[in-house]
């Protein structure tokens, strides 16, 4: 059997990068379908012609993986050890990048040396691995460094977890360049051996072909993606083993339409430093189980709200926090709140930093965007907090996209005052026409927060 089997976790470079070209997948991207052999094929001879010999130890930047070519690249990196950086395709690469590598389907690619300089502190010592720019959901991107073995050792227990297998048909409609896409999606999917569909720029309408033409028993999806395509599709997919989920919480309402389409849910906890972190039992996103050999805990076990701390056997190996480089610790403070049950399995509330004192209790705002999206006519909600203290406390406002022309600010603010304690109601309403997002489909709370702090 080609697929990695259910205990031959690879524990060394060697043992997933064997794994790897053992597997027997199919790929599908666009128009275009290849073997995972073809690729990597494929992928060497690219390198070759791109880097050379003699400069084997540049770090080019992947911008965006939207065709085949530049997927043969990446694979290709993975296996063969090559260092380089991950990021969209719109993306600026930073001074730890000293080349550029940019391809079409037309064309090899080209190799544009960049200066060195002063600021750039990777260049002599950069860390060999992959590494991927973060999306800067609450800050400024950070390139993270991840080694090419322990990417795909954590890809395997994820494969494990999920029981992904060799007759399985895997429809990744999220982006390649995070690492959802590529951690918890691509190559566990591979390592199974499995068929792979993927839309690394999904929307609706793609999204309903794919799943009409692939017929998937596995779906990759982001709860933003999935609410849209949730208001058209309400039919079972045959044969469905399962829709995977990261990001943003999803309402208990959304959540029960996905199990009527998909069967079952599984709700995915990961972060760009740490890759996948847990998944939650089938239909239970209040159990994330940690991945085999990842300890997750409270910080104080003793508080009522802590911040979660994990201890990840594969996790990044260095960060580039402004220009320095340093490398990661032992125990990753995610500054997540969690809440922990008895038998070990635990649910993120939402940021510590995105969290207000209101009368004298905590309010997560990630807590009042789930409440809110439970109401009628609501698409979705991003809780901000503002400069103004209010007799309550910390100043917050709700910005609502409607579902329905018919939402009004007074209709919110009734449902405030018949679901929520008085503590949690927003000071402010507001109606949006569109929501700011990130590459990823997350809100752009950066955006979000300038836009409309002082409206």
């Amino acid at each position: 059997m080609n697929a990695i089997t259910m205990n031959a976790i690879p524990h060394t470079a060697h043992d997933g990068a064997r794994a790897l070209t053992e597997s027997r997948s199919l790929v599908h991207l666009g128009k275009d379908t290849a073997t995972l052999q073809v690729l990597l094929a494929r992928g060497r001879d690219l390198w070759r012609q791109c880097i050379g010999e003699k400069d084997a130890g540049r770090c080019p930047a992947l911008r965006g993986i939207g065709e085949m070519q530049m997927l043969s690249l990446l694979l290709t990196a993975i296996v063969d050890r090559h260092p380089a950086l991950l990021c969209a395709a719109d993306a600026t690469p930073p001074e730890v990048c000293d080349a550029v590598v940019s391809a079409s389907a037309d064309r090899l690619p080209d190799c544009v040396p960049g200066p060195r300089t002063a600021h750039d502190a990777c260049f002599d010592h950069r860390p060999n691995g992959l590494a991927v720019l973060s999306s800067g959901t609450l800050g400024p991107p950070k390139v993270i460094w991840h080694d090419h073995g322990a990417l795909l050792a954590t890809a395997a227990l994820t494969q494990r977890r999920l029981e992904l297998r060799a007759d399985d048909r895997v429809l990744v409609t999220v982006p390649l360049h995070h690492m959802y896409g590529l951690g918890a999606a691509l190559l566990p999917a591979l390592l199974a051996g499995a068929e792979i569909h993927l839309l690394p720029k999904a929307h609706l309408l793609s999204f309903n072909d794919a799943l009409r033409a692939s017929a998937p028993t596995w779906v990759y999806s982001t709860p933003h993606l999935l609410r849209t395509l949730l208001q058209r599709k309400h039919t079972a997919i045959a044969g469905c083993r399962g829709v995977v989920l990261a990001g943003d919480g999803i309402p208990a309402p959304l959540h029960a339409q996905a199990r009527e389409v998909f069967h079952r849910v599984f709700d995915l906890y990961g972060s760009s430093e740490l890759g996948v972190i847990a998944i939650s039992d089938a239909n239970s996103p209040l159990a994330l189980r940690p991945l085999d050999g990842v300890h997750a805990y409270p910080a104080d076990a003793a508080a009522e709200h802590s911040t979660l701390i994990v201890a990840h056997p594969y996790a990044a190996t260095h960060i580039v926090h402004e220009r320095t480089l340093h490398a990661c610790p032992d125990t990753w403070d995610t500054r997540d709140i969690a809440q922990f049950r008895e038998d070990g399995a635990f649910a993120i509330r939402g940021r510590a930093d995105l969290s207000v004192n209101r009368a004298g209790k905590l309010l997560v705002l990630a807590d009042l965007e789930r409440a809110v999206m439970e109401w009628p006519g609501v698409a979705l909600a991003v809780a901000i907090a503002l400069d103004e203290d209010t007799t309550a406390g910390k100043g917050i406002a709700i910005v609502v996209l409607p579902a329905s022309p018919a939402l009004t600010i007074d209709a919110l603010k009734r449902q405030a005052a018949d679901a929520l304690p008085g503590y949690a109601r927003p000071d402010r309403y507001i109606l949006a026409t569109e929501i700011p997002r990130l590459g990823s489909g997350k809100p752009d709370r950066n955006a979000i927060t300038k836009e409309y702090l002082h409206e």
